[in-house]
C-alpha cells in the first residue's frame, strides 16, 4: 500500500532496489533514473537552473503548487540550490516563505577559506571534483569506494550518530548507487559549477546586494563546519531578512540529519511552527 501511495503521490519517481550482501534488499525512488543519476543536460549544469527545475516539479505535481506556501528545507547540496534560488526572487519562487539550510555557508565563503591549510585538506574533495579528469580518477578507484571514504571523513565522532547512520544498511546502498557513471558524472558537474560559475554570481550577488531575504534557519556541525567558519557572522552579510543559527555538537559531524535525526525534525518542527503563525 505504501508503494502504491508513494508511486501515485510522485508518477515521475523511478523505482530502485538494493541487494546488500546479507541478503536484505532497500527499495528508493529516485527521479528519472533508478540508479540515481541525473537526466543528462545540454547546457552547463547549475544550481539555480536546477531549483527551477524542482519548482516546476513540484507546481506541476500539486494542485496547489503555485500558491501553496513553502518552506525551503535541505542540507549541503539542496541548501546550496535553495540559496542561489533565493538570492535571484522570480514568480516560481514568490511562494517560498522561509528556509532551512543545513552545514553550508554560501560556496563563495567557502573558497575563500581554503587560504587555511586547514581547511584544504578537510575539503579536498572541492577543487578535485571540479577538475575535469575527476570522473575518470573515482571511476578507477571505483563510485563505491569514494563514496565510503568521503562518509567516513565526514561521519563525526558520535558512536551512537555513526551507528543511526549505518542502520539498515543505509551506506551500502549509497555506495551501490554512487557507483554509477550518472552519479560520479553529476556529481563532478556539480563541483565544477560550484567553483568558477557559481562563485561569479555569488560575487554579482553581493555587489548588487542580492540576500536571501526571506526568514532563514541555519543549522550547522559545531565539529565540522563551525571548526573552519563563524558560521553565524559569514551569514549575517549574506541574509537581509531574520537569521538564527543553531549549532549541533556531541561529536555529530556533516551528516547530523542522518546522526541526530531527532534533533533535527525537532528544530525543523520549531521553525515551520514559528514562521507560520
Amino acid at each position: 500500500m505504501a508503494d502504491l501511495n508513494l508511486k501515485s503521490l510522485h508518477p515521475f519517481l523511478q523505482h530502485h532496489s538494493t541487494t546488500l550482501d546479507n541478503d536484505t534488499r532497500i527499495e528508493s525512488y529516485a527521479h528519472d533514473h533508478g540508479d540515481g543519476g541525473i537526466s543528462t543536460t545540454t547546457t552547463p549544469w547549475n544550481k539555480r537552473d536546477m531549483g527551477t527545475l524542482l519548482l516546476r516539479a513540484l507546481h506541476a505535481t500539486l494542485k496547489s503548487g503555485s500558491t501553496r506556501p513553502i518552506i525551503w528545507c535541505s542540507h549541503d547540496r539542496g541548501a546550496r540550490i535553495g540559496h542561489r534560488l533565493l538570492t535571484f526572487p522570480s514568480p516560481l519562487t514568490q511562494n517560498i516563505k522561509a528556509a532551512i539550510f543545513m552545514d553550508i555557508v554560501p560556496s563563495l565563503e567557502q573558497w575563500k577559506a581554503f587560504a587555511n591549510p586547514a581547511a584544504s585538506v578537510a575539503y579536498f574533495h572541492w577543487p578535485f571534483l571540479a577538475r575535469p579528469d575527476a570522473p575518470e580518477m573515482i571511476t578507477s578507484m571505483s563510485g563505491a569506494k569514494y563514496c565510503r571514504l568521503i562518509m567516513e571523513r565526514g561521519k563525526g565522532q558520535s558512536t551512537a550518530g555513526v551507528e543511526s547512520m549505518q542502520s539498515d544498511g543505509a551506506w551500502d546502498h549509497y555506495c551501490a548507487v554512487f557507483d554509477t557513471k550518472a552519479a560520479i558524472d553529476g556529481s563532478c558537474a556539480d563541483y565544477t559549477d560550484g567553483a568558477m560559475p557559481e562563485c561569479e554570481a555569488q560575487t554579482a550577488d553581493q555587489e548588487a546586494g542580492r540576500n536571501v531575504q526571506v526568514p532563514l534557519l541555519v543549522l550547522y556541525s559545531e565539529g565540522s563546519l563551525a571548526r573552519m567558519h563563524d558560521v553565524p557572522k559569514v551569514w549575517k552579510d549574506w541574509v537581509t531578512g531574520e537569521l538564527e543559527c543553531v549549532g549541533v555538537g556531541e561529536g555529530h559531524g556533516h551528516y547530523f540529519p542522518e546522526s541526530k535525526p531527532e534533533f533535527v525534525v525537532q528544530q525543523v518542527k520549531r521553525w515551520v511552527t514559528k514562521v507560520t503563525s
